[in-house]
């Protein structure tokens, strides 16, 4: 029976594995190039039971002195080197948990991918509980993903989990970053929807306060560049800080500043707000975007080396996946400003982009969703094929009607050098 109730917990947590509202136990490890991080999560009902009491629920350090022992030795590896860093009371997902972690050092030359782990809290005193074993991040392994992987599982006359990682490379840490930078810029519909709107107004010059005038290939090129490379500075400053520095928003501001940024830059491609700056804007804003990246790269690597990698890669990733929208994006738009069509393309680019962020700010400042946003978001996991009309719409209006927008050096634009 009790085996049963292992494997059902098993499957029951597979998806997703990090989610704890079962009350079973859960061990989360992090496999780094020396050593391993542990983190257990515990039900405070379950560890009252064991413990014949009421563990007290108040969020924050455990000071009992009972339950910090009886915690802090519930968790070994033979032969190497256990000590529990941080033991303390957590809110994840229903009741109030203790979360005690810890850190796993192996003898000098003996690899950290491979233990026998020992766990004995609340199991060698609760009947039927359950502690499932999973994997949070293993860069070596390539394991970069939001998604725990279940390693097995634990229970009553069962307290012993052999690990087995294999054999890992930094390479296959560093290419799991890659596919994460690409999978995440491609999947994030705010970031690109943002470069696409200050992508917008590229090929144009400005007349007075309004957009006019086809640039130019070398005019096209210089703002593609400017644009591109300082938002690619300003998400790798915080990405970097959130890493390595901790610099930390809560999710609600980073998320609505996100949605505002794209806000500014549909305005900015309607009518010209920073003509000329738009690579400082694409800067400070790529701060903004940066932090939402940081929340999901810090945790990856326990080793300063790892996490470098982890960020050079993840940022490899965003960048390919940027210039391919660029490069499936521009030409298009490039062709259309050589004709009368552009400034009504421009102008229903810019109304999407401003529909949509006003969206995504009521949305994500109330924190409920809105049927606007979802029709926008459906709209958007169809990009491939919006890219494909654009373009071919592209071809047919530069082939039917060109340049009945004057170029630059026809003498009515003047062009922004700010």
């Amino acid at each position: 029976m009790t085996r049963l109730l292992l494997w059902l917990a098993l499957l029951l947590a597979a998806a997703p594995a990090a989610a704890h509202l079962t009350p079973n136990s859960e061990i989360r490890l992090d496999f780094g190039a020396r050593r391993v991080e542990a983190e257990a999560i515990i039900p405070l009902a379950e560890l009252s039971f064991a413990l014949r009491r009421q563990v007290p629920g108040m969020l924050g350090p455990v000071r009992d002195a009972e339950v910090r022992r009886y915690v802090a030795g519930g968790l070994s590896v033979p032969g190497w080197q256990v000590r529990s860093t941080a033991i303390d009371i957590v809110h994840e997902a229903g009741p109030p948990d203790l979360r005690a972690r810890y850190s796993l050092v192996p003898p000098p030359g003996v690899s950290p991918r491979r233990f026998d782990l020992r766990y004995t809290a609340v199991i060698d005193r609760v009947p039927n509980h359950i502690v499932l074993v999973v994997a949070r991040n293993d860069f070596a392994g390539g394991h970069l993903t939001e998604r725990a992987e279940m390693l097995g599982g634990l229970q009553p006359g069962a307290t012993v989990l052999r690990i087995d990682r294999g054999t890992g490379s930094d390479w296959r840490g560093f290419v799991s970053a890659i596919g994460l930078g690409m999978h995440h810029i491609a999947e994030g519909h705010d970031h690109l929807l943002f470069l696409i709107a200050l992508l917008l107004p590229a090929p144009v010059l400005t007349a007075g306060r309004f957009w006019n005038g086809y640039g130019g290939w070398r005019h096209t090129v210089h703002r593609l560049v400017a644009v591109v490379s300082a938002f690619t500075v300003g998400h790798s400053l915080t990405l970097i800080g959130g890493a390595f520095f901790g610099w930390r928003l809560p999710a609600q501001p980073v998320e609505v500043g996100i949605a505002v940024s794209i806000l500014v830059s549909a305005i900015h491609a309607w009518r010209p707000l920073f003509p000329g700056r738009e690579a400082w804007i694409a800067a400070g804003f790529g701060l903004i975007h940066g932090l939402a990246f940081a929340t999901l790269i810090g945790r990856f690597g326990l080793d300063p080396l790892q996490k470098a990698k982890s960020i050079l890669g993840f940022n490899l990733g965003i960048e390919l996946v940027q210039l391919m929208v660029v490069g499936a994006v521009m030409p298009a738009l490039v062709l259309l400003a050589r004709t009368r069509w552009y400034p009504a393309v421009r102008n229903a680019g810019a109304a999407f982009a401003g529909i949509a962020a006003t969206a995504w700010i009521v949305e994500r400042t109330l924190g409920v969703d809105n049927p606007v946003g979802r029709a926008i978001d459906a709209g958007l996991s169809h990009a491939p094929w919006l890219l494909a009309t654009l373009t071919l719409g592209a071809l047919l209006a530069f082939v039917t009607g060109r340049a009945s927008i004057p170029s630059a050096g026809a003498g009515r634009c003047r062009r922004y050098s700010r």
